[in-house]
């Protein structure tokens, strides 16, 4: 009779450990579910800031490299202005030049 307690005292206990087991294991399992979404969420948000910068990066240099041509074209502009105002004046003398010859 006491050998039937002290089997049945042993299951009882196999079945308590199994269990716990089977808890701390379902319990290891969420921790560890709940460190990778919190490890993909950081992830993914220095993605997006990598993103933000490369594209704030990006507009900055385009807006240098637009101003840059900017100023190289109103430069050639002014350059022509110059040339056409230096010839017309020329025009203008030559074409007084020849009434006052008439």
């Amino acid at each position: 009779m006491e050998l039937i307690k002290q089997i049945k005292e042993a299951e009882n206990q196999a079945k308590e450990i199994v269990e716990k087991a089977r808890k701390e294991a379902a319990e290891r399992v969420e921790q560890a579910r709940r460190e990778y979404d919190e490890a993909f969420r950081k992830a993914q948000k220095q993605r997006e800031e990598a993103i933000d910068a490369a594209i704030a990066q990006a507009e900055q240099q385009a807006a240098g490299e637009v101003q840059a041509l900017l100023e190289e074209r109103r430069a050639e502009i002014e350059a022509v202005k110059k040339a056409a105002q230096e010839k017309m004046g020329k025009c203008v003398d030559e074409l007084l030049s020849r009434l006052e010859q008439l």
